[in-house]
């Protein structure tokens, strides 16, 4: 917080600074050429002997003193309503500062926050909760001690590009197969491959991921389920591999019908492939389909819901736990306001009765400015005019003096501006008492900021799943 800063000088208004007001005889002697005007009005015999008025020369040097004391009295005048000025914000702001000092209340602020986010946050904690019951179920059905085992978010993208990267090898390696048959040749063949390959990978691959892990259930009929499936992947991977290679045999005799005529061979004579080319074509088909079967069936754990239930537990968990965490800092953060707070308090009070002070002694510069500016003016008006009048009588032939060289002249009389510090002084004994008091109980707010800290931090803490 910032403290409005005391005046740099006396008179803070540049024109002001620019114009110094100085009360010297010699200076107004030499201003108003007082010694040559008094000789010379002397050989003229002026001011005449019966003359009650004072002389033009004279009456210069009285309006030239009273216009400076008049703006020495002005500026003076400023500077109070300045000061007043500068009280009224330096109570501004130490209303500020108490007003602040019941805002920055920990207590308050942390309950506002647990009231805004404690409901949600126990929410998912419950959520979490019930998660990791069902996870504990799940395992106790199914007679499941280890951790589940299955790849993290890069590695499942990375499986699944495993299975496109199968399918378009495939197909390029079984593209060269198949151009022997087709007109349309290696494009064709590779067209024709990329088909085959892929209804040849993706249903090894979903076999391996959705029915294969039922093998390892612990239950007897999924167990069985799932030992059908792998037979069935197993006849489907050689069915498929065989049913490629009769395709490509009926494409190199040149059957307009290649997938027909494929089918019916294999329903007399299964295994009739004459070509070795053919065979390679199946080993490959073969070789491919069991690592599409592999990939899927390694994409999760191989306990058949076990992956997704752990997973669903954990986002459950990283779901509160986000939360809580956010929760805590924004604690932390208003413990930390608080701390800071506790110890620039102090600060900002010290600094305001410091600015107070010093406001105190500004007024009292500016009205001692004041008395001897005042008091400086008539000495000089006394001694420059006693000077012109002297010079005048010792100059003149005639030996008489005027009748007015007897009385002085006087200066236009000014009230002397009234130094009301009292409101200072208030001010002063009211940041006196606070600085007092904080002083003495600083330790005690700091560690009541701490213990409701952790007071805060402790019903968070409840709000936990485990």
């Amino acid at each position: 917080m910032e403290i409005t800063k005391s005046l740099a000088g006396m008179f803070s208004d540049k024109k002001e600074e620019k114009r110094q007001i100085s009360f010297e005889v010699d200076l107004v002697v030499g201003k108003f050429n007082l010694v040559e005007e008094a000789k010379r009005q002397a050989q003229l015999g002026l001011p005449s002997f019966h003359e009650k008025k004072i002389s033009s020369k004279e009456k210069e040097v009285v309006d030239y003193l009273d216009r400076n004391r008049k703006e020495i009295h002005n500026n003076t005048e400023k500077q109070f309503a300045a000061k007043y000025r500068q009280l009224e914000n330096i109570r501004n702001q130490y209303k500020q500062i108490k007003a602040e000092s019941l805002n920055a209340e920990f207590e308050r602020k942390a309950r506002k926050v647990m009231d805004e986010q404690g409901a949600f946050l126990k929410k998912l904690g419950y959520n979490a909760a019930i998660k990791i019951k069902e996870l504990e179920q799940f395992k106790a059905d199914n007679q499941l001690q280890r951790e589940a085992n299955f790849p993290s978010q890069t590695g499942t993208v990375l499986r699944y590009s495993i299975l496109f990267f199968l399918i378009t090898v495939e197909g390029i390696l079984n593209s060269s197969f198949f151009s022997e048959g087709l007109s349309s040749g290696l494009i064709g063949g590779f067209i024709y491959a990329a088909i085959l390959a892929s209804i040849n990978v993706m249903g090894c691959f979903f076999l391996g991921k959705f029915a294969i892990p039922w093998m390892n259930s612990c239950k007897s009929t999924p167990k069985l389920l799932g030992l059908m499936a792998l037979i069935f992947s197993l006849a489907y991977m050689a069915m498929m591999a065989l049913s490629i290679g009769h395709i490509r045999e009926q494409l190199l005799i040149g059957i307009e019908n290649p997938t027909r005529a494929a089918w019916q061979v294999m329903q007399t004579d299964l295994f009739s492939i004459h070509d070795l080319m053919s065979w390679f074509l199946i080993m490959l088909t073969l070789g491919f389909g069991l690592a599409a079967l592999i990939d899927g069936y390694t994409l999760d754990d191989t306990y058949p819901g076990y992956g997704d239930i752990v997973r669903r537990t954990q986002w459950a968990q990283e779901e509160f736990e986000s939360e809580f965490e956010e929760v805590r800092e924004e604690l932390e953060e208003i413990k930390q306001d608080n701390l800071e707070f506790i110890d620039s308090e102090f600060k900002s009070m010290r600094d305001l009765l410091d600015e107070a002070q010093k406001s105190i002694e500004a007024k009292e510069d500016l009205i001692r400015y004041w008395q001897e500016s005042m008091k400086s003016s008539e000495i000089v008006l006394y001694a420059a005019i006693r000077k012109f009048r002297i010079e005048n009588e010792i100059a003149r032939e005639d030996g008489f003096k005027p009748a007015y060289f007897d009385t002085m002249p006087t200066l236009e009389y000014l009230n002397e501006p009234t130094t009301d510090i009292g409101k200072e002084k208030t001010v002063i004994d009211q940041i006196n008492q606070d600085l007092s008091k904080i002083e003495k109980s600083i330790s005690q707010q700091r560690e009541a900021v701490y213990a409701s800290f952790e007071e805060y931090v402790s019903k968070l803490n409840h709000l936990k799943y485990h």
